[in-house]
């Protein structure tokens, strides 16, 4: 086949002796050439045949049904939305380039994570970039990006890290978990509110995308994420498992050699039955930055916080009181919470308490907490694995004001072959 006889040397020497009308018709980008992994143009149909695309119930919001190997399943990504991927991820890195000056930072901060990054996701990023026809190196970037906005390091770059730092494109985020009879019907709800800031420098809240990821190891799961990126920092798995996270600061032994966020949590979607699953990956996942993760999980209506930095993996519990370097947050019964504004969260949580449903989350609680630079909010029902979710619109349009889309996993997993069983 084209791409076991052509290697670069020789697929150099061989356009070298080629006349100029025959050189024109080489596509360099072509999946032949680019990938070692499908055989034949009737072996790349059968790779698609296994994926879809379809919408939200509201008609807003893309689905991406993708199934098979890590390297398919980001295949299937790169050439189903080829287009939203290159414009999303081509604009990103450009605006990434203009903003930290020189690609070397991008290319060594990935180069750092990779070597604790597992075989299959580096394999997806190849799927992605051969079938969006990108740079391999452009996957890469936006793949580093999450680990280097909350780097201890970033302190030492430019006016953008600093303004990150300061809350215009605050990383702080926050979450919390109610149930029992902090919820009207004693149902689970836990939150997750994205403060990342990139639709002020960026085009991905354009491109909000949920992904129906059906391994063919593990469990299947949604991402609540963009197009063209793959890590996770928003999900729920078939399971009832769901993704909460925020970065916490910077304490000194934070590195980029290490485990990427986005991937830990993606495993956490593909590996988790229960949170002692979770606590497992988490803990033994070699630690970059400090990060404190909310994870709940809707078989049982359990819910837990870790607080996880190179030095320490803590756990804490609904109704207790939450205390560690200076922040202090008291305990309120049925509840788990953390987040940037303290006393914010404090107050709306305990006035709230007993009413809380995804309508007074939406209305008077998220609006109430987010920071200004608010991206994305994802409300879970994980024991009926629900949840609604919205993105910024525009650079000073944050999330927190926007409505809401619902999506409903197990309806989806029913709809692509795959019911939950």
């Amino acid at each position: 086949m084209l791409n076991k006889l052509f290697s670069p040397s020789l697929l150099a020497l061989t356009l070298s002796t080629l006349s100029g009308c025959a050189y024109l018709r080489i596509d360099p980008n072509h999946f032949l050439i680019r990938s070692d992994m499908i055989q034949s143009v009737e072996h790349e149909k059968e790779i698609l045949a296994k994926a879809k695309v379809g919408w939200t119930d509201d008609g807003k919001v893309r689905v991406l049904y993708v199934s098979g190997t890590p390297y398919e399943r980001g295949y299937q990504h790169g050439v189903l939305l080829r287009k939203e991927v290159q414009d999303n991820l081509l604009s990103m890195h450009e605006k990434l380039l203009d903003k930290f000056r020189y690609e070397e930072l991008l290319d060594e901060s990935f180069e750092r994570q990779r070597p604790f990054m597992p075989q299959e996701y580096i394999d997806e990023m190849h799927g992605l970039a051969h079938g969006a026809r990108i740079p391999l190196r452009v996957v890469h970037a936006i793949h580093a990006l999450p680990e280097i906005t909350e780097w201890g390091g970033k302190k030492k770059l430019k006016k953008v890290i600093k303004d990150m730092m300061e809350g215009v494109y605050g990383t702080s985020c926050s979450n919390f978990s109610a149930t029992g009879k902090a919820t009207p019907d004693t149902t689970m709800y836990t939150v997750r509110i994205l403060d990342w800031g990139l639709h002020k420098i960026s085009k991905l809240h354009e491109y909000p995308l949920v992904t129906v990821n059906v391994p063919d190891k593990g469990i299947p799961s949604a991402n609540v994420g963009w197009v063209g990126f793959l890590g996770a920092v928003s999900g729920m798995n078939a399971q009832g498992i769901t993704l909460g996270e925020m970065g916490y600061g910077d304490p000194e032994g934070e590195t980029m050699r290490g485990m990427p966020m986005p991937f830990v949590l993606r495993s956490v979607l593909t590996y988790s039955k229960n949170l002692a699953d979770v606590r497992k990956i988490i803990k033994s996942s070699p630690p970059t930055n400090s990060f404190v993760y909310l994870m709940s999980d809707g078989k049982n209506n359990t819910s837990e916080l870790y607080v996880r930095d190179p030095f320490r993996f803590d756990v804490h519990k609904p109704g207790t009181l939450l205390k560690d370097r200076d922040n202090v947050f008291p305990a309120i019964p049925n509840i788990l919470y953390g987040g940037h504004y303290q006393d914010r969260m404090t107050k709306v949580l305990t006035e709230k308490r007993g009413e809380i449903t995804p309508e007074i989350i939406m209305k008077d609680v998220i609006p109430f907490i987010a920071m200004p630079s608010n991206f994305q909010n994802v409300i879970y029902e994980p024991k009926g694995l629900q949840l609604w979710f919205n993105n910024a619109k525009g650079p000073k349009e944050s999330a927190a004001g926007q409505p809401y889309t619902y999506f409903n996993l197990k309806k989806a997993l029913e709809s692509f072959g795959h019911p939950v069983k």
